[in-house]
């Protein structure tokens, strides 16, 4: 935006993955600091709307400047009490593809770039979805405190009387199962009663961005883009981007293996359009092996 570009693409269809967040307490030690980071994620509400968009359910991880940050806030007292128990804890997230967009704009007075960004009333709603089936599988898998981080909602505090399930089957077995009908606490579902009508709006609710994606997204033209299919700006001849701002749309998944793939892409066209202009023959060596 400094540089005097001017496509009127450029800053718009901001996608950010937005995360919402449960933490929970198990009797036994979870040792979260040992181990894989990152190690489960849950597909099952990917496509809540036939369209590819949803939410993923994933680990945490609990390095203590992640899982610490993300618990919920009633008071100072009631934070330290909670962050004493991290050998027990364990926190996961939901993850949603965004369909909706915030955009950045260049600061007028200093030059620096301001986001604006709102996960919208359509994506909080998957992101609550996401936030109701983990605290389902936290109860099946026996915890016995749940924590959504949503400000002013109570946390479940699980009765020493009560059993994950009224089943006996085993936590193997219920994976055959439908969780709702394993699921007959009242006190348990009329917490998640609750929890939906509580819901999860800004600005007091906490989000976090996994991933920052679109801001230069491609396009076939100049109308659509910022970029064309090779990475080049539209209107500024030398100019490429090879990054997660070229992508369209929000990817459905971790986009690395995409950023990637893209980037691999871009820099493959312009290796061969230096060669085909014969900057290798200039430059005395092979651009393919040196980019």
């Amino acid at each position: 935006m400094n540089s005097g570009i001017s496509n009127p693409h450029l800053g718009k269809n901001l996608k950010l993955h937005p995360c919402s967040f449960v933490t929970a307490v198990f009797e036994h030690e979870t040792k979260p600091w040992e181990g894989g980071c990152l190690t489960s994620v849950v597909n099952s509400f990917e496509n809540l709307d036939g369209k590819g968009h949803g939410i993923r359910i994933e680990a945490l991880c609990m390095l203590p400047v992640f899982a610490l940050t993300f618990l919920p806030w009633a008071s100072g007292l009631d934070y330290k009490l909670l962050a004493a128990k991290y050998r027990h804890l364990n926190t996961y997230f939901s993850i949603a593809r965004d369909r909706d967009s915030g955009h950045i704009y260049r600061d007028p007075e200093i030059g620096t770039p301001q986001v604006v960004y709102t996960p919208s009333e359509y994506d909080r709603g998957n992101l609550l979805v996401g936030t109701v089936a983990l605290c389902k599988i936290l109860y099946v898998q026996g915890a016995k405190e749940i924590h959504p981080s949503l400000p002013g909602f109570r946390p479940f505090i699980r009765s020493s009387t009560t059993s994950p399930t009224s089943s006996s089957s085993s936590s193997d077995s219920l994976t055959d199962m439908d969780m709702d009908k394993a699921i007959t606490d009242p006190a348990f579902l009329a917490w998640l009663d609750d929890l939906k009508a509580h819901g999860n709006k800004p600005p007091a609710t906490t989000f976090a961005s996994a991933h920052q994606m679109g801001t230069c997204r491609m396009g076939a033209t100049a109308s659509e883009g910022v970029v064309d299919p090779k990475g080049r700006v539209w209107g500024t001849e030398g100019l490429y981007v090879a990054d997660a701002s070229v992508f369209p749309s929000a990817s459905g998944v971790n986009p690395m293996i995409t950023n990637m793939a893209i980037s691999d892409w871009i820099a493959q066209g312009m290796c061969k359009e230096l060669v085909d202009e014969g900057v290798a023959v200039r430059a005395g060596g092979d651009v393919m092996a040196r980019l």
